[in-house]
């Protein structure tokens, strides 16, 4: 199964937590929003991911590459 994550909005009611970054990288409790969201999917059985961005979009391509624990992602 693959997913398919909308993560291209700017995070203006997040601010001011997102203020410098896309809001997917909010941290909740330690860790960011899209990861959260990342490895529930992937409990549900999702083999491959593909997140829409935006909005600062390279802090994203940073911090997850082509792979979360294993399962790749296309953006």
């Amino acid at each position: 199964m693959k997913a398919v994550i909308l993560a291209a909005g700017e995070g203006t009611r997040f601010r001011p937590l997102a203020e410098d970054k896309p809001k997917g990288m909010v941290e909740v409790s330690g860790k960011p929003i899209l990861t959260r969201c990342l490895e529930k999917l992937a409990e549900l059985g999702a083999g491959e991911f593909s997140i829409i961005c935006g909005y600062l979009k390279d802090d994203i391509f940073q911090h997850y590459s082509n792979k979360v624990d294993e399962i790749s992602i296309t953006y």
